[in-house]
């Protein structure tokens, strides 16, 4: 009679190595993912783009170029956009003649450490005017609206 010692099971084994590769193929494609490809600068989605990117650069003068005259009327007092912990997202545009609305998401990052006040998501629009062949946003939800008494980033 043979006795030889019963085989180590090999699926703790397989399981492991199922597991390494797909991590390793999950942060090759997060590292080699390319970024957003930029919204025509023509378009309401451009003219959007272009403006939350200057204002969140804290440049506040090139972001106000993109506003028609009455859009910071509502301007909020005192307002400071902590550009760190915001994000903007499209969602959805839609033009009609010389008016569109592009609709973005907002997620902001409230307070920090270990007992920070969490994160906030919403949605708001912008409307925007077509004047000269040129979109000029006319509405800018109130976080994102670059006031020329307003600070825009945190020093």
């Amino acid at each position: 009679m043979n006795l030889q010692p019963a085989a180590k099971s090999r699926t703790p084994l397989i399981l492991l190595g199922t597991i390494v590769v797909l991590v390793a193929l999950a942060l090759v494609l997060v590292l080699t993912r390319g970024a957003a490809t930029p919204a025509d600068p023509r378009s309401p989605e451009g003219t959007v783009q272009n403006y939350v990117t200057a204002l969140l650069a804290g440049d506040q003068k090139n972001a106000a170029l993109l506003l028609t005259p009455g859009a910071t009327k509502d301007c909020p007092a005192g307002g400071i956009l902590d550009d760190g912990n915001l994000r903007v997202g499209l969602v959805a545009s839609s033009v009609s003649g010389a008016s569109a609305t592009v609709a973005v998401s907002i997620s902001e990052t409230l307070g920090s450490g270990p007992f920070g006040l969490g994160d906030g998501n919403y949605q708001d629009t912008f409307t925007l005017v077509k004047t000269n062949d040129v979109w000029l946003i006319s509405m800018a939800p109130w976080p994102l609206l670059a006031c020329s008494d307003t600070a825009v980033k945190t020093p």
